[in-house]
Formats: structure tokens, C-alpha cells, sequence
């Protein structure tokens, strides 16, 4: 099994748990998280692609360090094909009408993307307020469909 050590970084979303995989994507909503980075030393983001009428937008999960619970923000433009820099705005996911809508709790917008450099290709940063942390390489998650298939049951009950 690969082992990731994930230092987590997440969006509170409601009542999401804290609990980040060593080596799974987390949930952000309804969404499986499909990327995974470290900024600075010890941030970990998950990172979807938005569906259906937030088609092109991303979604980011990050732990919130007070709370302990997953925060998720959005992005503001449509920039699922490049990950340049945007604005990402607090969401919660809401489970009656199955979208995300607007964190009505007073929590800051954060900015996060990357751009192409000659020496790197893309690079990443996070802004958090007026906190910016230098990003890694954004890493997809090995896919699960051979261990959905073939591997055991977690919590199954005997």
C-alpha cells in the first residue's frame, strides 16, 4: 500500500470528518478529492473538479486549524484546465439541494493556482491572507478501482 504522510489541510463543510487518509482522497462534499498538495511545510490541500452547473471550477478542501473539521472553498472562475491563480470563496456543501452555496459563517477568501515557469512548468502557491506559502507538486491520487474490486471492506461488520 503506498504510504502518504498527509498533513491536513481542510475546509469545514459541516459535519465532514477530520480524519485525512494516509494514502485516500478525501470526500469535499460529494465530491472524491482527485489531487493532493503540500504548501509550505505542513499544509495539505485536496483538490476536485466541480460538476454539473459549477462545471470548469475547482474545489479545494482545507483543515481548519481551530475547528479541526474540513473547510472547502470554490473557485471564483472557471479554471479547472490550467489551475492559474484565483480567488476561492468558503462553501458548504448542501445535501438537500446537492450543491455548494455560500458559507454564510464570516470566514476569509484564500487564493490559490499556479503559473508555468521556464526552469518548473507549473508553480503553485497559497495566499492566506497576507500569508503566502510555496506549494510542491500537485499529485493526482492513484486510482482506488482495483481495491474498490478486489480489497477488503473497511468498516464491515462481522
Amino acid at each position: 500500500m503506498i504510504n502518504r504522510s498527509l498533513v491536513v489541510l481542510t475546509l469545514a463543510a459541516g459535519s465532514f470528518s477530520t480524519a485525512w487518509a494516509d494514502s485516500a482522497p478525501e470526500l469535499l462534499g460529494n465530491l472524491k478529492a482527485t489531487w493532493h498538495q503540500t504548501c509550505g511545510k505542513t499544509i495539505e490541500i485536496h483538490v476536485a473538479e466541480m460538476e454539473g452547473n459549477d462545471n470548469g471550477r475547482m474545489l479545494i478542501g482545507l483543515k481548519n486549524n481551530q475547528t479541526g473539521m474540513i473547510d472547502l472553498f470554490a473557485s471564483a472562475t472557471s479554471t479547472a484546465e490550467n489551475k492559474q491563480y484565483d480567488k476561492y470563496v468558503p462553501v458548504v456543501f448542501d445535501g438537500l439541494s446537492k450543491t455548494y452555496i455560500a458559507d454564510t459563517k464570516e470566514r476569509p477568501d484564500i487564493v490559490w493556482g499556479g503559473a508555468v515557469t521556464n526552469l518548473k512548468g507549473m508553480n503553485y502557491s497559497l495566499a492566506l491572507g497576507s500569508h503566502v506559502y510555496q506549494c510542491g507538486a500537485l499529485d493526482k491520487f492513484a486510482g482506488e478501482i482495483a481495491n474498490d474490486l478486489y480489497g477488503e471492506a473497511e468498516n464491515k461488520a462481522n
